[in-house]
């Protein structure tokens, strides 16, 4: 099926978004729906859309969110997310990676979001994690998007509690700080210490890039779905999370590029055939594949002329042969190569 449709949510347009990121009606959800209508709630009692569009499906999820009994239908997006705030003469402005949603999810919906950090932000992220042996497999468990948060939410409020308690903390506190400034400048004029550095986003502890990608379908998608036992399995298939594609960019002044995600032809063929496995034991291999995004390549040095649409084809073809038959991908793969 082609169209995409994954950011138009009930009524097209979302009241917090600018934009429909070019869709107007959302299709995947649309026939999630019908599947799980009356006329066919008989072969059809639970479904799940799997979202792997760089992109975050906002419109899928506030459909999922508002129209549907969470017990029958679930929704998993793996994507980009990336947001800063940014000085515009005297204005200040919040830059997001479109559409700058889908950064936690939503348990008691059946909403999984998985935030991956941009290749853009390769040295935040190595200084976020530096020290802490969080960016493997134990990583992408440990830190947890949501369940992260909520417990550093969860500290916080313990604190204040306490500091509101005990009335006489703050003034404790002073002394303390005052007297390690003494003892650290051994007399000398004090100097204020620096104010600490914001928290680093909790996604950037699972890491970047093809790898956080794999990690998150093989920690987050795979034992939801099947822990979720759909009886209908639908992907929105986007490709623009392939290298290169300017889906995926951060475009900056004069035609320059920076690549959010990298992944391969390969990387699509492996998340369709780990799908199909689930698939096969859960639904008898019922899966729908979706278009949504997917652009092509800006020429090197050319950006006036047509995008490059090779990898893009790959990637989608790839996807293809991995639904008609997943255990045997090696053999289309090495095809593909010569």
């Amino acid at each position: 099926a082609v169209s995409r449709g994954h950011h138009a949510g009930i009524n097209g347009l979302l009241s917090n978004s600018e934009s429909c990121g070019f869709c107007i009606f959302n299709n995947i959800a649309a026939g999630a729906l019908h599947a799980l209508s009356p006329r066919h709630s008989a072969r059809c009692e639970r479904c799940a859309i799997v979202d792997i569009d760089v992109h975050h499906g906002n419109g899928t999820e506030e459909i999922v969110r508002q129209c549907h009994d969470p017990a029958r239908l679930l929704f998993f997006s793996v994507h980009l997310y990336d947001r800063e705030r940014t000085s515009s003469g005297t204005e200040d402005m919040d830059w997001k990676f479109y559409p700058g949603t889908g950064d936690e999810d939503d348990v008691a919906r059946n909403v999984i979001n998985v935030p991956v950090a941009p290749l853009w932000r390769e040295k935040e992220l190595k200084d976020a994690t530096s020290g802490v042996t969080g960016t493997n497999n134990e990583g992408a468990s440990r830190y947890h998007n949501t369940r992260f948060k909520k417990k550093e939410l969860a500290a916080r409020a313990r604190q204040a509690a306490a500091a509101v308690a005990s009335g006489d903390d703050k003034d404790h506190e002073h002394d303390d700080d005052n007297e390690s400034l003494e003892k650290s400048t051994h007399g000398s004029s004090a100097v204020p210490a620096p104010p600490a550095s914001p928290s680093p986003p909790s996604h950037y502890l699972t890491g970047m890039g093809r790898k956080a990608y794999r990690r998150a379908i093989e920690h987050r998608l795979l034992p939801a779905l099947r822990a979720f036992n759909p009886d209908l399995i639908l992907i929105s298939a986007g490709f623009d999370a392939a290298r290169g594609d300017v889906g995926n960019a951060k475009h900056i002044a004069g035609g320059r590029e920076k690549m959010g995600l990298d992944l391969d032809p390969e990387d699509y063929a492996w998340t369709t055939q780990k799908i199909m496995t689930v698939a096969d034991i859960c639904c008898q291999g019922r899966v729908v594949s979706v278009l949504e995004g997917g652009y092509g390549r800006t020429p090197s040095g050319a950006v006036d002329y047509p995008l490059d649409k090779t990898l893009f084809a790959e990637s989608a073809a790839q996807h293809l042969r991995a639904l008609i038959d997943p255990y045997n991908t090696e053999l289309p793969l090495a095809r593909g190569k010569e």
